[in-house]
Formats: structure tokens, C-alpha cells, sequence
């Protein structure tokens, strides 16, 4: 028994010395700008039939042209005005943040005119979006036409999915350039 008690005071005073350090607290999460965005964008993509995907500190709110446009025109539906309004609410008051609006189109008919009706829909997307106060300072407009397609144009549903606006929103000022 003898033997066993230097042991346990080594043991005991191991145990000690344990409990005597403090563990470091966790760190502190950190947030990037995309991070306090993110979510917002999210609750109202997922409230007005929007797609919101996330490539590193870029947000991108995809709306389908289908249900928000009139079919024929450029014009927006009234009822693609109230989504509209609810991401410029969002967004009006975000100093920290640019903004690219930008068209799309399938490829049904002329390239050309695919080309201006995207535009004009971008066009038209901005203009709510000012009128609810997002500064124009820090927006632009792009117009993609039918080159970056999403689906396959054979298809109804991937013509659908191709006409479209994208608000592309990063983090202002960026070193980072929109693509024209």
C-alpha cells in the first residue's frame, strides 16, 4: 500500500493542477458581410417564390420572370411589385452593399430583341427598387440576354427557368468588378 500512495498524490495533485486551469472561452463567432445579408434575403426569397444562392461574400436573388412579368411585355404584374417592394425595404438602408440588376432571357425569337427585353426588365426591377429607396449610386444594370442560360432551352421548364432577373448584391467597395 505504500507504493500506491505516492501514486495517488501524483494523481491527485495532476487532478489539481487540472481543474486550476481555466478553459479558454469559445471564440467569438464572426460575421462577414454576406453573413448579416443572408438570412434577411432568405425569409423573403422563400416568402416570394425568389432563389437565393450564396458564392462566397456574393448574394445572388434570382426572380423568375414568370408570375412577375406580364408575359408579352416588359412591364412588372402588380403582383411582382410587393415582393419587389419588400427586397427594396431590405436593402435601402444597407450603405455597406452594391448592386447589379441583371436580365435574362431563353432563346426562343432574335438574340437582339432577347437581349433588349432582358434589359428592360432589369430596367424595370431597378426602377422599383429606387423607388423604394435603394440609392442608384451604387447599382447597375446588365443585360445578359440568352447567354448564361440555367437549363436547357429545349424545354418549357428550362426556358422558364433562364427568363429571369438576378439582383446580385456584394460588398461596397469591392475590389471586385461586375461583369459587364
Amino acid at each position: 500500500m505504500t507504493k500506491l500512495a505516492p501514486f495517488a498524490l501524483a494523481l491527485s495533485f495532476t487532478a489539481l493542477i487540472g481543474c486550476a486551469t481555466p478553459t479558454p472561452p469559445p471564440p467569438e463567432p464572426t460575421y462577414s458581410w454576406a453573413d448579416s445579408r443572408e438570412q434577411r434575403l432568405s425569409q423573403i426569397a422563400a416568402e416570394q417564390g425568389y432563389e437565393l444562392q450564396r458564392e462566397g461574400e456574393m448574394l445572388r436573388l434570382i426572380i423568375p420572370v414568370d408570375g412577375n412579368f406580364h408575359p408579352k411585355r416588359t412591364l412588372l404584374q402588380p403582383s411582382g411589385l410587393v415582393p419587389l417592394s419588400k427586397v427594396a425595404q431590405a436593402l435601402r438602408h444597407d450603405g455597406d452593399s452594391q448592386y447589379a440588376v441583371v436580365g435574362h432571357s431563353d432563346t426562343e425569337g432574335d438574340s437582339e430583341v432577347n437581349r433588349r427585353l432582358s434589359l428592360e426588365r432589369a430596367q424595370a426591377v431597378a426602377s422599383v427598387l429606387m423607388l423604394g429607396g435603394v440609392s442608384s449610386q451604387r447599382m447597375r444594370l446588365h443585360s445578359m440576354g440568352e447567354f448564361e442560360p440555367r437549363a436547357d432551352n429545349s424545354t418549357d421548364t428550362g426556358r422558364a427557368l433562364n427568363r429571369r432577373v438576378e439582383i446580385v448584391l456584394q460588398p461596397y467597395p469591392t475590389s471586385v468588378a461586375f461583369a459587364d
